[in-house]
C-alpha cells in the first residue's frame, strides 16, 4: 500500500476500535460530573467541558435535548478516559507504564488501542525518517534533568541517551511488544491526544450528532457542518514576534499545532524547544509553530512534532507528497523574525487579514 493509500485507511481505523473500549470505562465517565450546556444563541447545539489528558478538553454536538446530550459527552467522555489509562506515562498501571518497566525483560501483553498507536507511531517514523520517535523518552528525561539543574547536558550523556533510542528496536508482535535494549522506554504524548480525539469526535457521531467536534488542549477533530455553515473557522495561536493572527477556514478535518511557545524552557541564558530531534538528542530551534490539517487528529498530532524535527525543507516536501495533508510552520530567523511557509494546498484555508 502507498503513503497516500495507507494514510486513507488510517483515516477509518479508529471506527473498528471503538468496540475495544470496555464497558467499566463507560460506567465510570457516566458517574464523572460534566459541565454541558446549550450554546448561547444556537439551539440545539451542545457543549461539554472536562479536564483530561493533563488539559482542557471541550466536545461540540447537536442533540435533541440536553439529557441527550449529557448522554453522548458521557459516551466520548469514556473514549477520553479509556486512553488516557492505557497510554499515560504517569499512571504506574498503564499499558505504557508497564512497557516501560517490564519491556526489557521480554514481551509484554498490550490492549489493541495501545498497539493500534504503537503501529501508527511506527507509520509516521517512517514516513518521517526517524524524526517522530515515540522512544526518545530517555532523551525527554535528560532535558527534563536539564531544566531543574540549569546546566545542559554534556555530549557524552547526550550519546548515552541516544543509544536507548530507536523505533527500530521497539518490537512489535501480535498482542504484545518488547524492547531491543535495555533502558529504553516510549512516551505517546505525540500522538495519544490526536487518538483520543479521533474516539471522542466518532463517539459523538455514532451517539446521533450531525456536527460537532472534539477539542483536547487547542486540537481539533470536526466533523459534519452546522446548518448555514460551509466552513468551520480556526485561530491559530499566534507566537511572539508574528503580526499577523491566522485564521484558517475548514472542512470537517482535523487541525493539530505543535509549538515552543506553551511547553517551551530556559537553561541558563537559552530558551528550548520542549521538542526534541530524537536523531540527534537535541531539542529543535527556530520552529515555534506547526499546524497540520489531516483526515484524522492521530496523523495531524504525529505529523506536527515530526515536521518540527524535519524542519521547513524536507518537512513541505513530505507533507506536499501525502494526499489529504496540509501544514503551516512558523519559521524564526537569527535576528528573530518568523516567517511562514506552506505547504502547496494550505493557502486555501487562510482566511485574509
Amino acid at each position: 500500500m502507498t503513503d497516500r493509500g495507507r494514510l486513507a485507511a488510517n483515516a477509518l481505523a479508529v471506527s473498528f476500535l471503538l468496540a475495544a473500549v470496555v464497558l467499566a470505562s463507560l460506567r465510570h465517565a457516566s458517574r464523572e460530573p460534566l459541565d454541558v450546556r446549550e450554546t448561547a444563541g444556537e439551539p440545539g447545539r451542545y457543549e461539554a467541558r472536562f479536564t483530561a489528558m493533563s488539559t482542557d478538553v471541550r466536545l461540540s454536538m447537536n442533540a435533541p435535548s440536553l439529557g441527550r446530550a449529557r448522554s453522548m459527552a458521557a459516551a466520548a467522555l469514556a473514549r477520553v478516559r479509556e486512553v488516557e489509562r492505557l497510554m499515560s506515562a504517569y499512571a504506574p498501571d498503564s499499558d505504557v507504564s508497564r512497557l516501560n518497566r517490564l519491556g526489557g525483560r521480554g514481551d509484554v501483553a498490550l490492549s489493541a488501542q495501545t498497539m493500534h498507536v504503537l503501529q501508527r507511531a511506527g507509520e509516521v517514523h517512517g514516513l518521517t525518517h526517524g524524526a517522530f520517535d515515540v522512544t526518545y523518552a530517555p532523551l525527554r528525561d535528560l532535558w527534563r534533568d536539564a531544566r531543574q539543574s540549569g546546566r545542559p547536558p554534556d555530549s557524552a550523556a547526550v550519546r548515552e541517551a541516544l543509544a536507548r533510542v530507536g523505533f527500530e528496536r521497539l518490537i512489535l508482535g501480535a498482542d504484545g511488544a518488547r524492547f531491543g535494549a535495555v533502558g529504553m522506554e516510549v512516551d505517546l504524548g505525540g500522538i495519544a491526544k490526536g487518538y483520543a480525539i479521533d474516539l471522542a469526535a466518532e463517539s459523538l457521531r455514532r451517539g446521533g450528532a450531525t456536527h460537532g467536534f472534539a477539542d483536547i488542549g487547542g486540537d481539533l477533530r470536526f466533523f459534519g457542518l452546522p446548518p448555514g455553515r460551509s466552513r468551520w473557522r480556526v485561530e491559530v495561536y499566534r507566537p511572539p514576534g508574528l503580526t499577523e493572527r491566522p485564521l484558517l477556514s475548514l472542512h470537517p478535518c482535523a487541525v493539530t499545532t505543535s509549538g515552543d511557545y506553551a511547553r517551551g524552557f530556559r537553561v541558563g541564558d537559552e530558551w528550548y524547544s520542549h521538542i526534541i530531534d530524537p536523531r540527534t538528542g537535541r531539542p529543535v530551534g527556530d520552529v515555534p509553530s506547526v499546524t497540520v490539517v489531516a483526515p484524522d487528529a492521530t496523523t495531524a498530532d504525529a505529523l506536527a512534532t515530526g515536521l518540527a524535527v524535519l524542519g521547513p525543507e524536507d518537512g513541505l516536501a513530505l507533507v506536499d507528497s501525502l494526499a489529504g495533508v496540509e501544514c503551516m510552520m512558523l519559521v524564526r530567523d537569527a535576528g528573530g523574525r518568523i516567517s511562514k511557509h506552506l505547504s502547496g494546498g494550505f493557502h486555501r484555508f487562510l482566511e485574509s487579514q
